[in-house]
């Protein structure tokens, strides 16, 4: 199958860029000249520079409308590039990578995901972001909420990183950002990897689109790995992968429509009933009961990997405390602005005009 990754802001392009490092097509979008100058591994070529005439080429300051303004200004340019790496060959997903809290990925991800939509009906826009540290305070929270709210009514899936997983280790700050980055890469490769690939039970692309066309809900990619030498149980270790600890965002798995599950290793290690146990659980836990099945036997290698894809996801703890912050905030927002509107009314009510006040020029005569 073939994937197009497409980032948008600081973000979503550092991620694409990890994504360029293991070969796949990737494009990156954003308003900071200098941003897109740090990039090491997509070429400049496929580097596009937007808002210049708004910005300066010196970012929006994570102010999402100047973000979603530059995106509208520059969308001819920016879908012209896409066609012409797109070529004669369809594409099967777009994956646009991007920050909810910041200002071009917030403001100009749901206006490429509207274009990329209308321009090829065919393929799947699935947005995967990652969502802005509590700690960081209200503005990006707000972003978020906005941002989750419009690419709900575009995007096939949202696929949510949840960053306050950065603060799970003893990392520096640089170290935990990466992390987030190189694992959300690593996930999304590691899945793409075992799609149309030979195996004993195969996923196709039509399984992963199937999965993920999922009306604008959320998903959620979970991960386990260990070496094969010591798995003591194969069902433990696909059972992390949609656990907690698999998982990079906080959701409800019972709640999810659909799944999808690969997992490749060593043959002897692969048992059928503990592969099945395993599965069976997951089937009987999530709502819409219908689990894809990819089991890739390879002798050639040493670890066992366990994938898993859930999505039509509507009950996540991580984005419905960033949108009950968000409508808190706007809601006491609106209340204290109308309050400042009604102090300066009562305050100025009463005033003379300068006309009142001061004589006519032939009055000064007179």
């Amino acid at each position: 199958m073939r994937a197009l990754i497409i980032g948008v802001g600081q973000c979503g392009t550092k991620i694409a860029d990890i994504f360029s490092l293991v070969d796949f097509e990737s494009l990156a979008i954003n308003t900071s000249r200098g941003d897109l100058e740090y990039l090491k591994h997509i070429p400049p070529e496929r580097r596009i520079l937007i808002g210049e005439s708004l910005t300066g080429g010196k970012g929006v300051n994570a102010n999402p409308v100047l973000g979603r303004e530059a995106m509208k200004r520059d969308l001819p340019m920016v879908m012209k590039k896409i066609s012409s790496i797109v070529g004669y060959e369809d594409v099967d997903i777009f994956f646009l990578t991007f920050g909810f809290g910041g200002g071009t990925g917030a403001g100009g991800t749901p206006v490429l995901a509207e274009a990329l939509k209308e321009e090829y009906p065919d393929s799947l826009v699935v947005a995967i972001g990652a969502l802005p540290l509590k700690e960081e305070g209200i503005r990006p929270t707000i972003n978020a909420a906005i941002t989750v709210d419009k690419l709900s009514k575009v995007a096939d899936s949202i696929i949510a990183i949840d960053n306050n997983k950065l603060k799970e280790g003893d990392l520096d700050i640089s170290q935990a950002y990466e992390k987030i980055n190189y694992t959300i890469a690593e996930r999304i490769a590691s899945l793409l990897a075992l799609i149309d690939v030979p195996g004993e039970q195969t996923l196709d692309a039509s399984d992963l689109k199937f999965v993920l066309k999922a009306f604008g809900s959320f998903a959620t990619v979970g991960y386990a790995k260990s070496r094969a030498d010591q798995v003591k149980s194969l069902s433990r270790l696909i059972a992390r992968s949609f656990e907690s600890e698999g998982l990079y965002l906080e959701v409800n798995v019972e709640s999810a429509l659909y799944g999808l599950v690969a997992i490749h290793g060593p043959p002897e290690v692969l048992k059928a009933r503990e592969i099945f146990e395993a599965l069976d659980e997951l089937t009987g836990r999530i709502k819409g009961k219908q689990i894809f099945r990819g089991f890739y036997p390879d002798p050639r290698e040493r670890d066992v990997e366990v994938v898993t894809l859930l999505s039509g996801i509507y009950e996540s703890k991580s984005i419905e405390d960033i949108i009950a912050t968000a409508k808190r905030y706007a809601e006491s927002f609106m209340k204290a602005k109308a309050e400042a509107e009604e102090k300066k009314k009562t305050l100025l009510t009463g005033l003379p005009d300068f006309d009142d006040i001061y004589p006519a020029e032939g009055e000064l005569d007179g």
